[in-house]
């Protein structure tokens, strides 16, 4: 469990700025970027891959299958669909976005492919 601790406090930042209302998130200069909020799902969902990864190298002794990978993958991706359907049902003043989904599906991913890169560069897989 401590080797996830990491990625358990990232979640916890997801659920917590995904249950904000959208009046209560700061206006400024930064946020009128056109598509900065899905420049932001993506980097959310991109650490928490890194994360969970890394704490499962840990957990693992520098070993991850492929499973594992596809693991992880399929968990950050409910993840993300569940924080949607939150907001969606349950969180007042917020809104469900399909294309927030294929934002934290393109960070999972590419967040797989990161860490699988630099492991390979590393030698640790």
């Amino acid at each position: 469990m401590k080797s996830f601790l990491p990625a358990i406090i990232w979640g916890i930042f997801i659920f917590i700025m995904s249950s904000f209302p959208g009046d209560d998130i700061p206006k400024s200069f930064i946020l009128k970027i056109p598509f900065l909020d899905k420049f932001i799902h993506f980097f959310l969902y991109f650490l928490l891959v890194i994360l969970i990864l890394f704490g499962s190298l840990r957990k693992s002794k520098n070993t991850i299958t492929i499973r594992k990978f596809l693991f992880v993958f399929f968990i950050s991706l409910l993840y993300g669909i569940l924080m949607e359907g939150l907001q969606y049902f349950v969180f007042i003043m917020r809104s469900a976005d399909l294309v927030d989904v294929v934002a934290n599906a393109a960070g999972s991913f590419i967040g797989l492919l990161t860490f699988y890169y630099i492991m390979r560069k590393n030698g640790i897989m």
